[in-house]
């Protein structure tokens, strides 16, 4: 059985799902592979064990834009699963004026898709920098910032019945792959093998999480934590975000491209140097 590395950087169903399907509906080892999470957040490229694959698209595209050689090789979710929550008072964008509002990491995907939406809203709030979900969620609940930016572990329903409103939807606003397949260039060219491979098994995933609701459901409820009473509502959001094709189409993605190379302050580049889906077969 051969071994391989799926880098992740939040382990929630946004980075995360199409894996557990795959895990946990045994296709992974129907296929002979083994495969092993690493938490690349602070992991430089040179120190990467080898055939390691990336679920963070959304990173692949600044790392890509910043110099460095990747290739997306399926999109698992084109609609990013981040939600702006604001306090109980603050019921629109525009009622933060100048508040704090808890965010990423300035180098982080989700911080940049947040300052290009508030950009494009004319929004003056400031950005504080956390280190994760726990400690954002944290800060809006102590009355320390009027607004925070959750991902997927913080579904807007949830939320919503502890109070909070539901102020932005990343993936409402602003479409661009954020999570997937992604691996570096040379990696691309030494195995298109285990490439396909690993492609075929996420699309099987994938085609698992729009077909079978007991398999999804048990997987966001064993694997992330998901209240099994509010399942229903779960399931449609991810749904609702997650792109069964496994794909995106060029026009979307130079947009991508060129929005987040604008909001970076960098040239852009031609979307179909990084993405590629040619891996990508008919399933029917």
């Amino acid at each position: 059985m051969k071994t391989v590395h799926l880098g992740f950087k939040a382990f929630d169903c946004h980075e995360l799902l199409c894996h557990s399907i795959a895990r946990t509906a045994g296709i992974y080892t129907h296929q002979g592979l083994s495969v092993s999470l690493l938490d690349t957040t602070f992991v430089p490229d040179e120190a990467l064990p080898e055939n390691t694959f990336h679920t963070s698209c959304g990173a692949a595209l600044t790392n890509f834009l910043e110099g460095r050689k990747r290739k997306v090789i399926f999109v698992a979710c084109d609609r990013p699963m981040f939600w702006l929550y604001g306090s109980p008072d603050i019921a629109t964008v525009s009622n933060l004026g100048q508040a704090r509002v808890a965010s990423y990491p300035d180098a982080a995907a989700p911080a940049q898709f947040l300052r290009k939406i508030l950009s494009d809203k004319s929004a003056s709030c400031g950005l504080l920098p956390c280190r994760d979900d726990v400690a954002r969620l944290g800060l809006l609940t102590s009355g320390s910032v009027k607004a925070a930016l959750l991902g997927s572990s913080y579904l807007p329903h949830e939320m919503e019945a502890r109070g909070l409103n539901t102020l932005i939807s990343i993936g409402e606003s602003l479409r661009l792959p954020s999570t997937g397949l992604a691996v570096s260039n040379e990696m691309y060219e030494r195995e298109p093998q285990l490439i396909a491979t690993m492609v075929e098994i996420f699309q099987l995933a994938m085609k698992a999480i729009f077909d079978d609701d007991e398999l999804l459901g048990h997987v966001l409820q064993e694997t992330f934590s998901m209240k099994s009473e509010c399942m229903d509502q779960s399931i449609e959001t991810v749904r609702s975000c997650y792109n069964p094709f496994g794909f995106s189409y060029e026009n979307l993605l130079q947009g991508a491209v060129d929005s987040i190379a604008g909001n970076l302050g960098l040239n852009s580049r031609p979307a179909t140097e990084l993405y590629e889906f040619k891996f990508i077969k008919s399933l029917h």
